[in-house]
């Protein structure tokens, strides 16, 4: 048995942290602009799915592919959280279109899902500069620091390189999105 606590009487005793009030929704326009980037990650989870399910990639290589595709579920489940009734919880078919027929072999599949990372980069990186919500902005920025590594990942493969990943001339495919999105590294 422990001995009982006792307090000495000018004693300070932790509380509880306080809670601040809850945020405030997102706005109608940040609402869209999420709706759409919570498309394009659900599209984006089932190209990795499809890679992991062609049967060409094992080991490692397959528990990549299949992280990758855990942590693009986790931004749309994140994304709906956030946006709650105006999230669409479907994928973005033009996104999947373009991207899932050029992933026919192994190495393709990987050029292809490094650029589908950098294209992510380049429009959350326009979205975030468009957010006004800040909870909003802060999960997007998130999501974009994973995402230029997952696709610096691909860099360091064989069939790739690095400067690949590094030097991103992709544009963003957001709504509404007027010019491409510089998002090179610098050395």
């Amino acid at each position: 048995m422990s001995a009982p606590l006792h307090l000495e009487r000018n004693a300070i005793v932790p509380t509880a942290p306080h809670r601040s009030a809850p945020s405030e929704r997102p706005n109608a326009a940040d609402s869209e602009l999420l709706a759409f980037a919570q498309g394009a990650e659900l599209a984006v989870h089932d190209l990795y799915a499809k890679a992991v399910d062609s049967g060409r990639f094992t080991g490692d290589e397959l528990t990549m592919l299949e992280q990758f595709s855990a942590h693009h579920l986790a931004y749309a489940q994140s994304i709906n959280g956030l946006i709650g009734k105006d999230a669409t919880n479907k994928r973005n078919e033009g996104v999947y279109a373009a991207y899932a027929s050029q992933m026919a072999t192994g190495s393709a599949a990987y050029r292809t899902l490094q650029s589908l990372e950098n294209t992510l980069v380049a429009t959350h990186t326009d979205i975030l500069s468009r957010l006004e919500n800040h909870d909003a902005a802060t999960l997007v920025a998130s999501i974009i620091t994973v995402e230029a590594r997952q696709s610096a990942v691909f860099g360091v493969l064989p069939s790739l390189n690095l400067s690949s990943a590094l030097d991103n001339t992709s544009s963003s495919i957001a709504p509404g999105s007027s010019a491409p999105v510089e998002t090179t590294v610098a050395p």
